[in-house]
């Protein structure tokens, strides 16, 4: 006999190597959660840096207000 008789791996089996891996969540539950997360960092980057433009903004008006006001003193 040249071969060697290895379990079949049934759907127990599968099921309990994805417990070991997820823990009590699906494969989908956790890609969705991945999914949400991804999204969530992005906006957090995206509301950060449009926050900063706006300072930027108001501080460049600010100082351009400042130079008139200096100007119209002259």
């Amino acid at each position: 006999m040249d071969f060697k008789f290895e379990k079949r791996k049934t759907k127990k089996d599968k099921e309990r190597r994805n417990q070991e891996y997820n823990g009590k969540y699906s494969q989908k539950h956790i890609r969705i959660q991945e999914q949400n997360q991804e999204n969530h960092l992005k906006n957090i980057k995206e509301k950060q840096s449009q926050e900063s433009q706006k300072r930027n903004k108001k501080s460049k008006t600010k100082e351009t207000n400042e130079k008139i006001n200096k100007d119209k003193i002259k």
